[in-house]
């Protein structure tokens, strides 16, 4: 048993969401514009991925925006959604652990 983070745009490919959903059980860990842009606006996230890395701040929220609004349908065809904002990593790994069994 294992946990394993695709990345964002994976489930936008092909028959790739219907794939997952045959075989796990899938969760989209969802966030607001705001609450994603705070994480990867922080240089230590930022600089570790290759799309936004050398994009200015100032354009990064269009283009998280653009991206969320290209997945969001993929995302959605998730098993389970958990809302990320408002909450701790320990209240978001509990609710997804309820969930999952």
């Amino acid at each position: 048993d294992f946990i394993l983070a695709v990345g964002g745009g994976t489930p936008c490919y092909g028959s790739a969401m219907n794939i997952i959903n045959e075989h796990t059980k899938s969760v989209y860990l969802k966030g607001s514009l705001k609450m994603i842009y705070g994480l990867l606006s922080k240089p230590e996230n930022k600089e570790k991925r290759p799309l936004i890395a050398a994009l200015p701040d100032e354009k990064l929220q269009e283009f998280i925006a653009k991206h969320l609004f290209e997945r969001t349908p993929f995302y959605e065809k998730a098993k389970y959604i958990i809302d990320l904002d408002g909450k701790t990593k320990d209240e978001i790994a509990a609710e997804i652990s309820l969930n999952i069994r």
